[in-house]
């Protein structure tokens, strides 16, 4: 093939059904455009190597496949996009629980040593108040006292004295 005249008649004759094809894929009218213009293009620059018989289905070829390649990068970009979105909440979930560690760990020096210390045996290393009252020699009551007591500091330094059910 090598007459203008030729490509220019196929253009027009063949524009039409091939944008419909693309857009059957893609459902784009945009992305149809882009890539009927691309494939057109791409069969004018190898205009000299095409047999004028086989240019059509030829055509055909060239844009399912740029339509497969089109979805395929689409595919992946939505992929992107999601993992991007759910990381971002990741750390930004992190951030807060960081910031909420921070500060509990700021709330938990405005207590004494000896409230830290029930609190610790208690909740961090999942004792009975029984156990803790043992240890320390005391009565499971003075045990309660201080937990009580230490998170009562708590909810006021951590600003959630609201959150307390008020009798």
């Amino acid at each position: 093939m090598n007459d203008k005249t030729a490509f220019d008649k196929m253009f027009r004759e063949w524009y039409a059904q091939l944008f419909y094809f693309a857009y059957q894929f893609l459902n784009d009218t945009e992305a149809s455009r882009d890539i009927i213009h691309d494939s057109f293009e791409y069969l004018w620059r190898n205009y000299d190597k095409i047999d004028e018989r086989t240019a059509k289905s030829y055509l055909y070829t060239v844009v399912k496949t740029r339509c497969i390649d089109y979805l395929r990068k689409a595919s992946i970009h939505k992929d992107y996009v999601e993992y991007a979105a759910q990381a971002a909440e990741r750390i930004a979930d992190d951030n807060i629980a960081d910031d909420r560690i921070a500060k509990i760990r700021t709330a938990m020096k405005k207590l004494t040593p000896y409230n830290l210390h029930i609190l610790k045996e208690c909740f961090i290393h999942k004792k009975k108040y029984k156990e803790v009252a043992e240890e320390l020699n005391v009565s499971v009551a003075a045990i309660h006292k201080n937990i009580v007591k230490a998170l009562r500091i708590l909810r006021k330094e951590l600003g959630q004295e609201g959150n307390k059910k008020k009798d």
